[in-house]
């Protein structure tokens, strides 16, 4: 089920569907960034560490997943402009690596999840929040091209104080030009039903590379603009994984 332990560290970011592989037995993978989001006058918005802390726990195939992030954002709603600053909720979760890539059945990996409202005023949901998501992996061409596919059903609170059931989907083709190098390019979609904000659905072209300094240690950087009116019309972040 996991490969981790074989050639370098597979992190979860900076794609949005995360990897299908865990972190590994007795392994320890700790992932972190920031990423600044603006949407013309109505959003900015910095968040950082984006921390996520996972370990190998169990067996091969399971590993547990601890996240924190400090979230700092200024969004103008029907003319009213809300500051919101502080630590967001304590996310916990699991990952399961349920298969290997078999021919053209894809590596598949579940991740049950939540949010557990310890975060600031400003910045909790004020409950939990549970989650699932689904992510596949295909190695396409060995050591050269790889597609990564994420869906994922989560309740979120929307920008009104209300919560919402948000699907989203990840498509992403991952090219690896070296041993050291990859770059990645994806389409990424956000479809909420219910609350008290928009339905609309939102959709975002990214693109970005991985460097590997070492086998366990990655740098990450990746950029995107939303493809329609209710997108956010940039995106641009750094990131951090270590294995040990």
């Amino acid at each position: 089920m996991d490969d981790s332990r074989d050639d370098h560290v597979d992190p979860d970011r900076p794609h949005f569907p995360e990897a299908s592989t865990t972190a590994g037995l007795g392994r320890a993978v700790l992932e972190g960034g920031y990423t600044f989001t603006r949407n013309g006058s109505q959003l900015q918005s910095h968040s950082m560490p984006e921390s996520l802390l996972r370990v190998g726990m169990f067996a091969d195939w399971f590993e547990m997943r601890v996240g924190q992030n400090v979230l700092s954002e200024r969004r103008t709603v029907n003319g009213v402009t809300r500051t919101a600053i502080g630590a967001q909720d304590l996310y916990l979760g699991a990952k399961v690596a349920l298969t290997a890539q078999d021919g053209l059945l894809p590596a598949t990996a579940l991740i049950p999840q939540m949010t557990v409202p310890t975060g600031a005023s400003a910045t909790t949901a004020g409950r939990v929040l549970p989650g699932l998501n689904a992510d596949f992996g295909w190695e396409v061409l060995k050591d050269r091209f790889g597609i990564e596919l994420l869906v994922a059903n989560n309740q979120v609170r929307d920008e009104l104080g209300g919560y919402q059931h948000l699907i989203a989907t990840g498509l992403t083709g991952v090219f690896q030009l070296s041993k050291s190098l990859e770059v990645f390019a994806e389409w990424d979609a956000y479809y909420p039903r219910g609350g008290l904000a928009s339905t609309s659905p939102q959709h975002y072209a990214v693109g970005g590379v991985v460097y590997f300094l070492t086998p366990d240690i990655a740098l990450d950087a990746r950029a995107g603009a939303g493809l329609n009116s209710h997108s956010s019309h940039l995106l641009a972040g750094l990131g951090l994984t270590v294995r040990r």
